[in-house]
């Protein structure tokens, strides 16, 4: 294989590895994978759409509806209703037809440009003269040869209906019957697809007598087909029966009063898209049913029979109307349940008149449904992969935002576009997902808490350990060094005190003295590099050293320093690792004749001591000597002497006390150190430690101590015979 296959071949294994990556990083986030998996059944289910999913949605429009209510307006639609006032004048229902063909010759007498008659003439009028003959034997024959002779009720109200355009209401029933054809039928033009598998289909149609409906214009179904809650929300503009394609009755007034043109039916792939009739196109859903955009009951549609009867309503005031003949009269009225409240029947049919005439149509096109199932699946992802759960408040907000987006848009689509979209699907669907969503990485927050609360018990019970190593050791530490400090009245000419205030963390500071004799003191301080255990015990080991040293070698402190050199130097190796972490120790040591007040000294590395005088300014020793003990294999220290005046005391330190902080990370210093004890009141051992120790914590006041803070004070007050 050629290097340029290799790279080749390197490069696309490159790519796959940041895909794996990518795809990891993207679905391991808590809650995506179950969250995912509960938005695709969604969308699942949004696609087969079942019953309940159809019903809420349809809640959905009535709430629209009621929400961005239609306002009425007054429109030459207008219906004669035989009402309770219209019974109470002209007795019970069914009236003589011959009553009906007056009513109908009030209203012809109007010219109105159609007449939609929301009544099914199915049986022969019981008090038409021939059959008032035929069933009363007991009728004089006279009276019944001149009975007759008079023109059936039916023919009366044909005649009556041939005086204005009449469409009269065609019913539906599934009984199966065989019938004749019907008298009428409207032609409708089909464009697109058979529009057949989609319509609702009858068997059978029930009509007007034949007699009737010769007088007829044209024929339309009155079915209304309600949802399976009972509300009519829509109304098939085309029903298939006995193999017509039949319009329904607003459709059909429509027709003819536009002149009689031909209708037509567009129908798509997905199903009927909706009617056509000369310019005007009424949109449907799939299966041909119009959405009318209702309103409120207003009795201002209404006109009582009786009035036109009686004559106190002016005909006139039909002129050019389309007028529904129905029933509105209580217990005998066809009463639909709408999105907003009971109606007759007979107002639907005029409501959906008026939505057409007024381009008011609701409008509900089958290429929705995908923009829905789009809606969920694109509102899902966006919840699932955009939110901010590690802030649930934030992410709460968000979802308010996106299900108020989705409600917003649906009522937007509706006021503005008269176009029912569902909002209530897809804002549950959001809401779902987050809850997983939230739930998931609330979960894992907790389990998350949990853990960490179980790692910060540990560090605690750590910490509680070690600090009680620490404790324990930081009193072993102290407890090394000598408490019993010789002074007056016990010896007048020697004061000594020493201070040690440790640091959180155990430290290396050390102070040491020792009568070598009556005549001689011994004394040192030290400071051992670093902190914590390893900083005591190597503490520890020097201070025997050095005590053990001195004890041998008594005034040649520089054979005492040579042997704790070589001894230290050994120790910090084996420590250390080899030299990476080396350990070192800085020593000043002295030697006071007590008889003389002569001091030899020896200084390896630490702070040069003060010499406080009464009346003096404070003097540093010269800067002499050599390297901390632990640092430079085989030096040779040499001795220093200096001469002390009685009543001279010597204050050594350790840096704990010259590099102090306080809250704003500044130093004590040296020579803050030296001014404060060139004031100090009394040259006393103790007084002097205090008064410097006192003025440290003051300083370093609301700061952590960093160091282990060390003082000692020897005194020489003179020979002993003096005191």
């Amino acid at each position: 294989m050629s290097s340029e296959d290799k790279a080749a071949e390197e490069q696309s294994a490159g790519r796959l590895r940041w895909r794996l990556s990518w795809l990891h990083r993207t679905f391991s986030a808590p809650g995506r994978a179950p969250a995912l998996v509960v938005l695709a059944l969604l969308v699942i289910v949004r696609a087969l759409d079942p019953a309940v999913v159809q019903s809420l949605r349809l809640r959905g429009f009535d709430f629209l509806e009621q929400l961005a209510l239609r306002k009425y307006q007054p429109l030459p639609v207008e219906i004669v209703a035989i009402d309770d006032k219209s019974l109470a004048q002209y007795g019970q229902w069914p009236w003589s037809r011959a009553r009906l063909a007056q009513l109908v010759d009030k209203i012809a007498s109007g010219k109105p440009s159609v007449l939609g008659v929301d009544v099914i003439f199915a049986e022969p009028d019981r008090l038409s003269p021939g059959r008032l003959v035929n069933s009363d034997p007991e009728i004089p024959a006279s009276v019944a040869g001149e009975l007759s002779r008079l023109p059936s009720h039916e023919t009366v109200l044909a005649d009556a209906l041939r005086k204005v355009p009449t469409v009269l209401a065609a019913g539906v029933s599934d009984e199966g019957h065989p019938r004749s054809a019907p008298s009428r039928v409207t032609m409708i033009l089909e464009s697109g697809i058979n529009p057949r598998p989609f319509l609702f289909t009858h068997p059978e149609l029930l009509r007007s007598l034949p007699e009737i409906t010769a007088a007829e214009r044209g024929q339309g179904s009155v079915d209304m087909e309600s949802d399976r809650d009972g509300v009519t929300r829509r109304v098939p503009l085309f029903i298939f029966a006995e193999g017509h394609l039949v319009p329904d009755l607003a459709l059909e007034m429509l027709r003819v009063a536009l002149g009689g043109g031909a209708l037509g039916i567009v129908t798509g792939s997905e199903g009927v898209e909706g009617a056509t009739l000369g310019t005007h196109f009424l949109p449907t859903d799939s299966r041909g049913r119009i959405y009318p955009y209702f309103t409120p009951s207003y009795y201002a549609r209404y006109i009582s029979a009786a009035d036109l009867l009686n004559g106190s309503y002016d005909p006139s005031r039909l002129n050019g109307a389309a007028v529904l003949v129905g029933s509105s009269a209580a217990g005998l009225s066809d009463l639909a349940q709408t999105p907003l409240g009971l109606m007759p029947a007979v107002e639907v049919w005029a409501q959906s008149l008026e939505s057409m005439l007024t381009g008011n149509l609701l409008r509900r096109p089958a290429s929705m449904n995908l923009i829905e199932i789009a809606i969920v699946l694109l509102a899902g992802l966006i919840i699932i992969f955009s939110l901010p759960y590690q802030n649930p408040r934030v992410a709460g907000a968000a979802l308010l935002c996106i299900v108020a987006i989705l409600f917003g848009s649906a009522l937007a689509s509706f006021k503005f576009s008269k176009l029912l979209l569902d909002g209530i699907y897809p804002a549950l669907s959001s809401v779902m997902v987050f809850g997983v969503m939230l739930s998931e990485n609330l979960r894992v927050a907790e389990a998350g808490r949990r853990r960490l609360a179980s790692e910060l018990q540990h560090e605690r019970e750590v910490e509680a350990r070690l600090d009680g190593e620490l404790n324990a050791a930081r009193a072993i530490q102290l407890g090394l060094l000598p408490r019993h400090f010789p002074g007056p009245p016990d010896r007048h000419d020697l004061e000594v005190f020493a201070s040690i205030e440790p640091a959180r963390m155990v430290g290396g500071d050390l102070y040491d003295f020792v009568l070598l004799d009556p005549e001689h003191l011994s004394f040192a301080i030290a400071d051992v590099s670093g902190k914590g255990v390893p900083a005591a015990l190597f503490m520890a080991m020097t201070k025997e050293v050095l005590h053990t040293a001195t004890l041998r070698y008594r005034n040649a402190l520089d054979r005492v320093f040579n042997e704790a050199n070589d001894k230290i130097s050994a120790a910090s190796e084996e420590l250390g690792a080899g030299g990476t972490n080396m350990m070192f120790v800085t020593v000043f040591a002295g030697i006071l004749d007590l008889a003389s007040g002569m001091l030899v000294y020896v200084n390896a590395g630490h702070d040069s001591p003060f010499v406080i005088r009464a009346g003096a300014e404070p003097e540093g020793f010269p800067l002499a000597g050599g390297p901390p003990l632990g640092t430079v294999d085989d030096f040779q220290y040499s001795i220093e002497h200096r001469q002390l005046a009685p009543g001279a005391m010597v204050l050594a330190y350790t840096d704990g006390v010259t590099e102090a902080q306080d809250t704003n990370r500044m130093l004590y210093s040296g020579a803050r150190l030296k001014a404060l004890l060139a004031s100090v009141p009394t040259i006393g051992a103790r007084a002097v430690v205090d008064f410097v120790r006192d003025d440290v914590r003051r300083f370093a006041a609301g700061a952590e101590q960093a160091d282990d803070i060390t003082l000692l004070a020897v005194r020489w007050l003179g020979p002993a015979s003096s005191g």
